[in-house]
């Protein structure tokens, strides 16, 4: 890969972190959080994704982002109002906005007109009209321009009153909280479509501007270069408050771009003039001679006399200069000192191979410790501790590598409530979602498989479940229905959970439609539970008619075959009138997992640790026959269903009854599930083996792992032994 490569990626990276922060802002917006630090965070946003498209010439990246970001300036000036109708505008914005990065990152081309509707509407906006006239995009003509020269109104070489503090001792005539800035834009900040006009507003937020243009020779028209610099400014800024580091903040997007130098007067000693680039040397006032003096400004004055314009990228892109991280990958702190490296960004194919090799490290440490027999432990007692020591290095590595890859699961939920919110207006329902756990953490891995399950069961909640407003007020409830989604972490594993206070699941409706499709045999009399869980069969739905919300069958059954790949599992609970809960149990890792070895046969077989509740001699155990056939036992008053692996798998056992082991496992929910084993050989770390891509998907099985003495042990899947019956008469 070459370095450009590795700068676009590095860039497309960026782009992915910032268009999720900008779901998220839009989120609170709509919410009504609707203050400055909001805008602000957007405009950056959409600022920064711009200027990276710049430089690699994304023309039509770069043409639709810069109009955005002009009504974004509008926006946060109070020019134009944030309204209902402008949030929606904008979150459209950010559609078109992340089709453009995803049309770059592929090579594709959109069409020539996408985006343009919008484009319209903002510059309708900008003029005044409102958001919702969707006048056709305007053209753009060909303009020719007869030069004239301009009388700038200047009385010989005399200074403005204001270079006093440029000419004489920083000290002289000049206020505490007083700063002199030489802003000089080099060509790349033009080629990169930046507007010096938007910088300036920053600029002004911070304290009253006086602006000096200091203007070169401007040649004919013809040969006029649009990316050339004639121009520079000589700016005093009177804020009191403000820092060094604040006032760079404004020009960090264009750092490299420009020569930035600042220097405060008034303070105890003067501050030195510092380039914001490492070869951006501050202007000496001889190279000054070579422009033409120019009137004093106030900012207000300078604004009035300058519009935005839309800069062309050149077809040949520019010198490629990497993206800047963001703040908390530079490594600065609030002063703008150097602090240390905060983070970095690192491929996760290169955390995954940091993942395999710490697999192979546990599975050479098992090794090692199963050859270790009593003898030699006696006889040599260092190399035991040594091999103890390695055990917990190794666990810690583990962790420590397993923290790199997780991710909290707000990236995910912070997409749903705009989904929510369409949702409501396509069904014509009041809905309102609430999430909790937000900062719950999970492998990066398990979080990229949970966008579609999430997206189908919000989508089921919001269409079969929550009712109209009218049906809700006749059975006493609040017009305006509420979806749960909430994430917490539970031993081994995740639960995340989707509930919704509607009208519960339809059992008989559900299982008249299992019966008319096959699903169900005609005599069968599933219980509640397996009622409920029907709901996930491949092509079932209760829909009337099809929709773009339903009606096809396919939703909930991704949600099952997508969250099984994944070594997870999902139940339902519903309540009639009240609501429905699904749950997905999830596991935190896909790398290593905290097992119990047990021997079936001559086979060993492991269980997750995190399932487990008890381990039971059958000798103990109260075995009771139900009038099906099928075995459960009691324990504790609650009657739990028994699985003998053996028989399960089909081997032969030849341990005697009282001698064998039950192991009670937590099932879906409250259920429990009862596993006979002929021996528990004991408790270990393994490294999760897929069976799907190395073999074939095989029920009741999770995946394979390689065991020390080099034996592969199949993972026993808890829940998928639980298929109750009614499910097996499928066709």
């Amino acid at each position: 890969m070459s370095e450009l490569d590795d700068f676009k990626a590095t860039y497309f990276d960026e782009c992915s972190e910032l268009l999720t922060e900008l779901e998220e802002q839009f989120a609170a917006i709509e919410a009504g959080e609707r203050d400055a630090n909001r805008l602000n965070a957007v405009f950056r946003a959409i600022h920064s994704i711009k200027g990276g498209a710049g430089a690699f010439g994304f023309s039509d990246l770069v043409g639709f982002a810069h109009a955005y970001e002009t009504l974004l300036d509008y926006v946060r000036d109070g020019r134009v109002e944030l309204t209902d109708d402008v949030v929606t505008l904008c979150i459209r914005a950010n559609d078109i906005v992340s089709d453009h990065v995803a049309a770059a990152r592929t090579g594709e081309a959109l069409p020539a007109d996408y985006g343009q509707e919008e484009k319209a509407r903002f510059e309708a906006l900008a003029r005044g009209e409102a958001a919702e006239d969707d006048g056709p995009p305007i053209e753009e003509f060909d303009i020719e321009f007869t030069p004239v020269m301009v009388d700038l109104g200047l009385d010989g070489d005399a200074p403005a009153e204001d270079d006093d503090c440029f000419e004489e001792s920083p000290m002289a005539g000049c206020e505490a909280g007083q700063w002199e800035i030489r802003f000089t834009p080099h060509r790349e900040l033009y080629a990169r479509a930046n507007d010096p006009l938007l910088l300036l507003r920053e600029l002004a937020a911070l304290g009253t501007l006086q602006i000096k243009p200091v203007i070169g020779d401007i040649p004919h028209l013809a040969e006029f270069d649009p990316f050339a610099v004639y121009c520079s400014w000589e700016i005093t800024l009177n804020a009191p408050n403000t820092t060094e580091a604040s006032i760079r903040e404004v020009f960090e997007f264009v750092e490299g771009d420009c020569d930035i130098a600042i220097v405060q007067l008034g303070a105890g000693t003067a501050g030195e003039a510092r380039p914001a680039g490492e070869n951006a040397p501050a202007r000496e006032d001889d190279e000054d001679d070579a422009f033409e003096e120019a009137p004093s400004l106030s900012f207000s004055e300078l604004a009035a006399t300058i519009t935005p314009t839309r800069v062309a990228t050149p077809s040949a892109p520019p010198a490629v200069v990497a993206p800047k991280p963001m703040a908390a990958a530079t490594g600065e702190s609030e002063d703008g000192r150097g602090g240390g490296v905060q983070s970095i960004r690192v491929d996760l194919d290169k955390v995954d191979r940091v993942v395999n090799m710490v697999g192979e490290l546990v599975i050479t440490q098992s090794m090692l410790t199963q050859q270790m027999d009593e003898t030699l432990r006696a006889r040599y007692t260092e190399l035991v501790r040594g091999l103890e020591v390695l055990a917990q290095t190794t666990r810690g590595l583990q962790d420590s590598v397993m923290a790199i890859r997780a991710q909290p699961v707000k990236s995910v939920f912070s997409r749903m409530p705009r989904l929510v919110r369409e949702l409501a207006q396509k069904t014509g329902k009041k809905i309102k979602l609430e999430t909790i756990g937000e900062s719950t953490e999970i492998d990066k891995t398990v979080i990229e498989q949970l966008s579609d399950p999430l997206t189908h069961m919000i989508r089921n909640s919001a269409d079969h479940g929550i009712e109209s407003p009218e049906l809700r007020l006749q059975r006493g409830k609040p017009e305006t229905g509420t979806i749960r989604l909430s994430a917490e972490q539970a031993g081994g594993n995740i639960l995340i959970i989707v509930e919704d206070d509607g009208g519960g699941i339809n059992r008989e409706r559900v299982l008249q439609v299992a019966r008319d499709k096959g699903v169900v045999a005609p005599d069968a009399t599933p219980t509640d539970e397996q009622i409920d869980q029907l709901i996930f069969a491949p092509g079932f739905s209760t829909a009337d008619k099809v929709s773009d919300l339903s009606g096809r069958g396919v939703g909930m059954d991704v949600v099952l075959s997508n969250i099984k790949k994944i070594g997870g599992s999902v139940h339902v609970r519903s309540w009639t009138g009240k609501g429905t809960r699904m749950t997905l149990r999830l596991p935190l890792t896909l790398a290593v997992l905290d097992v119990m070895l047990v021997k079936v046969g001559i086979n060993p077989y492991v269980v997750p640790l995190s399932s487990i509740v008890e381990t039971i001699q059958c000798s103990r155990a109260a075995f009771e026959r139900v009038p099906s056939g099928g075995q459960v036992m009691q324990v504790r008053g609650e009657y739990v269903q028994v699985i003998d692996l053996a028989a399960r798998f089909s081997l032969t056992s030849d341990t005697d009854e009282g001698n064998r082991f039950v192991v009670l496992c937590e099932g879906e929910g409250a259920t429990k599930v009862a596993l006979v084993v002929d021996d528990i050989i004991g408790q270990q770390q393994v490294v999760i083996k897929s069976l799907e891509e190395n073999f074939e998907r095989v029920d009741g099985i999770a995946g394979g792992t390689i065991l020390g003495d080099g034996n592969v042990a199949l993972i026993v899947d808890v829940q998928g032994l639980r298929t109750p019956a009614v499910h097996k008469s499928a066709a």
